[in-house]
Formats: C-alpha cells, structure tokens, sequence
C-alpha cells in the first residue's frame, strides 16, 4: 500500500501546501481522501486502469476545493465520489456549471454517492461521524493486508479511537499549534499523539495544518517534536511525500 501526500494544509493554500488531499493505491483501486488543492497531483499519479474512490470526509471548501480539475482526469475508468450521508444534494449544488463541471460533463465516468449506499467495493470500509460544526465522517480502509484510518477536521471522540484502533497508518489533522487548547472542531499535535498511542496505532501522519498558525515549515517541525514526545512514531509530511505501508 501507497500512500501519497496531496495536500497538507488546512484551510488555504500556502507556500507550505495545498489544501487536503491523499491518495492511497492498493491492488485493486485508487483510494483519494478529500479533494482539496493538492488533488491535482493525483492526475499524474492514478496512471493504472483501476477504479478511483474519491472519499469526502466534509464539504468544507478546503477539502472540496480541488474537485474542478476533475476534467483533467481522462481515463476509462470511473470515479466514485462518497459523501456523508445527507451530503449528496449539497454537493449537487456546488458541481454545477455555475462553479465548476458536474459529473456528466466529465471525460471519465463520474458518480456522486452517500456512504450508505455504497455497494460491493474493492476494499474494506468504515466511515463514523466526528465532532466538527458540520457533518463530517472519518473513515477507516482496509486492502492488501494493511489499514489506514483517517480524521480530518474533528474535536477528540471516541469515534477517532475506533477507526484507528490498530491501524499500521492514523492520518490525523493538526490544526492548532502544540499548546492550543482543546475544541469540538479541531485538536493539536499532543491530542493527535494521545490518540495514536492510545489506539495502539503503528505511525501517525500529521496533516491539516491550519495555513494561518503554520505559516512555515519551522513551526510545523515544532509540532513533530511535540507530537514525537507523545508518540516517537510520528511523521509530517510534505505535500508531495510518499510512504509505504
């Protein structure tokens, strides 16, 4: 399993990132968690005739923003694009000619579904609402032997500590600087770490990082060295970075 750094940045665009995005390949399909600005290195990545899942955690603009550059896409496979549920309408109503291409306007075969009327797929899944000001799912993927869990956006919850539990990879966003207090939106990279250690995951990725508090990659290092204290298996990632699993 590969997994691909879109975009790490939470809210904007900056010279430190793009906004969310990961891409996640296994055997049998393309996995893109979120679609923000850094979406559009996927167009060069996703080369193998396999379906692309395109998993929205939200519809933030931030995690949506990337979805006009879909029609850079120009493959015979499909794209399915999951919402949370009661999202599919919303979302509807932002690919429309008005913003941005909708899914018929699109080279390849394109379809908006809510996670609960997800049939048959190539992987395992499980999506949990988080705490934020708006619905918003984390989810849980399991392929080829391995498991990532991901939760952007989000106070701590319970929710988090199921999808990660024993997860080789938690994806986990950074919002707030180390000594930032707690929230029912988003948490800081001591909370991150808390939660890896006690789901007994293997490695937390750091991303998310509030483009208006991390305004270099001097600060974002210090907040590795924060969440490191916690749990030593932490890395943060640059937009473009690549691990394996």
């Amino acid at each position: 399993m590969k997994i691909f750094f879109l975009g790490t940045n939470g809210w904007f665009d900056t010279h430190t990132g793009n906004t969310t995005s990961t891409l996640i390949e296994v055997k049998d399909a393309y996995i893109i968690l979120d679609a923000g600005g850094g979406i559009y290195r996927a167009c060069d990545m996703v080369k193998e005739n396999k379906p692309v899942y395109l998993l929205l955690s939200h519809l933030h603009m931030d995690h949506i923003s990337g979805l006009q550059i879909l029609p850079l896409f120009k493959r015979a496979g499909s794209i399915t694009i999951i919402t949370p549920d009661g999202m599919k309408k919303e979302l509807e109503n932002i690919m429309r000619l008005l913003f941005m291409p909708p899914p018929k306007h699109l080279k390849t075969k394109t379809e908006i579904i809510e996670f609960s009327k997800t049939k048959k797929l190539p992987f395992k899944i499980k999506a949990l609402p988080l705490e934020h000001i708006v619905p918003t799912f984390g989810y849980r993927i399991e392929a080829d032997s391995k498991s990532v869990a991901y939760a952007s956006d989000s106070g701590v919850c319970e929710n988090i500590l199921s999808l990660a539990k024993n997860a080789d990879l938690l994806i986990a966003e950074c919002s707030y600087l180390p000594d930032r207090s707690a929230d029912n939106n988003h948490f800081n990279p001591q909370q991150a770490a808390a939660l890896a250690a006690q789901a007994d995951a293997s490695v937390l990725a750091l991303i998310h990082f509030k483009a208006d508090v991390y305004k270099d990659f001097q600060t974002r290092d210090d907040a590795l060295i924060a969440a490191g204290k916690i749990f030593p298996h932490t890395i943060a990632p640059y937009d473009g970075d690549c691990i394996k699993i």
